[in-house]
């Protein structure tokens, strides 16, 4: 009966958790695309194409942050998991001495190839070289607050203390907002203050989290004295191995973009940038769920419940592919009226851009689930090394894709193609670690979700068809979708049970802010 009710307190504490990261991001979402549209209007097209591709570059430090964030997330998690709190102040101290490490090589690094990569292959427009190098100044310098900022930002998540995100991502997307209408009235030099004032957001940002960590979590005092070499090595190890994935992900993402730019110009890059604004608000929103559940699949695995670890991943990749097309089918469908409604004038190929990037964000979110109880493991390697050798494909065949005169959008099918198809190396390493029934997955879930999804494109579609492009039509299109979508998701996608513990739910909130008011 305890052991029910403490599954049950879990699912409740996923529900909580993955409504207040909802909340914050409906809010944050609506911000951020606001911003990006007064961003683009006070630095112009081409400041706008300068900052994506130059600041790409440090963007590329992702795979540094995103490893090292997964690292520490999982040992803490685990260690979290066995209830072992020795071990967490271990972790910790010694997760904030591999961060300095870190530090230390990416500043290096990132010197060095931005300022190859800007002396020798960037299109900068002539006069913008001086603010370009300030843009990659402040790039960096903001990485290394990120990176310092890992350690206490795992523990927060290792906690599940998931609210305190919705109120400093609010405060995030508000001082974002208000420098992009500093700069307008600006008479200087804009991108370079830009750059600047969004360093310091970074560094406030940075200050808050450690404080809130210490004033919670004991384990998040550093203490240099506890250090393991022993652990240190484990980790970096697992880091390393991380890090050589998402520097492959992130190569062929920010390298594309300075393909794009290489071969078509910054205009295009502004293009891209507007894509990468929408479909980073979208992929947000659905993480939202998968940040809330991730740490109980560490929990779980650390504790020896594999059942429970099938549940949530079963559960997981399913939610997360139907919440993503909840987003992607009336994007897709009425991608030419959102852009305009949104800027006003976009970069030509951008609405192009923005629904190909729709299915490149889905190819690579669907598979966190999965991949979380490799992480959870700790059997990195393997997988790994065979996943970086089939994607790391995925550059040198745009490259010559773009050599032979494909057009732009060549590199989102090539991505898209070689990442979805990478996720067989994944489904493989599972069955060998913990016997994961992979033809199950395929049938209840895949298939599943397919079909499901794409009979959610028909009746927006035919819609489309029938009435003429025009804002009336937006306003049709986007609630039908939505709404036939989840009918879809609903009816078909989900079994008797799950429907029925939907209803439930809805019933339940029905109640809680309908009910009582009557």
């Amino acid at each position: 009966m305890s052991e029910t009710n403490n599954i049950s307190s879990n699912n409740k504490r996923i529900a909580k958790n993955t409504m207040a990261l909802y909340l914050r991001t409906f809010i944050t979402m609506i911000v951020s695309l606001y911003t990006s549209r007064i961003m683009l209007q006070a630095l112009g097209v081409d400041n706008y194409g300068i900052y994506n591709v130059v600041g790409g570059i440090v963007a590329m430090s992702s795979l540094l942050t995103g490893a090292v964030s997964s690292s520490i997330t999982r040992f803490i998690t685990y260690a979290l998991g066995e209830g072992n709190k020795d071990r967490m102040k271990i972790v910790f101290s010694t997760s904030v001495n591999v961060m300095i490490a870190m530090s230390v090589i990416a500043v290096l690094a990132l010197e060095i190839v931005g300022f190859w990569f800007l002396a020798t292959k960037a299109e900068i427009p002539d006069g913008r070289m001086i603010a370009a190098h300030w843009v990659l100044q402040c790039s960096i310098v903001t990485l290394v607050f990120n990176l310092i900022s890992q350690p206490y930002n795992a523990t927060i998540i290792a906690h599940e203390h998931m609210s305190i995100y919705a109120y400093m991502s609010i405060v995030d997307v508000s001082l974002k907002l208000a420098v992009c209408f500093a700069i307008e009235s600006f008479e200087g030099d804009r991108l370079i203050l830009f750059a600047l004032l969004n360093t310091g957001i970074a560094l406030g940002m940075r200050l808050f989290y450690s404080w809130y960590c210490s004033r919670h979590f004991d384990e998040s005092k550093y203490n240099y004295r506890l250090f393991d070499k022993s652990f240190f090595k484990e980790m970096s190890q697992f880091t390393g191995w991380y890090l050589v994935g998402n520097a492959v992900w992130v190569f062929n993402t920010q390298g594309l973009n300075m393909l794009i730019n290489v071969f078509f110009g910054v205009a295009l890059n502004a293009a891209r940038g507007v894509a990468v604004s929408v479909t980073s608000a979208i992929t947000s929103f659905v993480n939202n769920f998968t940040v809330a559940f991730i740490p109980q699949i560490t929990k779980s695995y650390a504790s020896k419940d594999m059942d429970r670890v099938l549940f949530l991943v079963f559960q997981g990749t399913k939610y997360t592919w139907f919440l993503i097309f909840i987003f992607i089918v009336p994007v897709f469908w009425e991608a030419d009226t959102l852009l305009k409604l949104w800027l006003g004038d976009p970069p030509a190929y951008a609405s192009l851009f923005l629904r190909f990037a729709l299915f490149e964000s889905w190819s690579i979110i669907i598979s966190f689930a999965l991949h979380n109880v490799i992480l959870a493991s700790g059997q990195l390697k393997r997988v790994q090394i065979r996943i970086v050798i089939y994607t790391a494909f995925i550059f040198p065949i745009t490259w010559l894709c773009y050599s032979l005169g494909a057009p732009v959008w060549a590199s989102y099918v090539v991505f898209i193609l070689l990442n979805t198809t990478a996720k067989g190396f994944t489904l493989s390493e599972l069955k060998r670690i913990v016997d994961f029934p992979v033809l199950r997955f395929i049938k209840e879930c895949v298939l599943r979700c397919v079909i499901v999804t794409s009979i959610a494109f028909v009746v927006p579609g035919i819609c489309v068809y029938l009435i003429p492009q025009s804002t009336v039509r937006f306003f049709i299109v986007v609630p039908v979708a939505i709404i036939w979508t989840l009918l879809c998701e609903f009816i078909l996608g989900l079994s008797k049970s799950e429907r029925s513990l939907v209803l439930t739910i809805g019933k339940k909130i029905s109640y809680k802010f309908i009910g009582k008011n009557i």
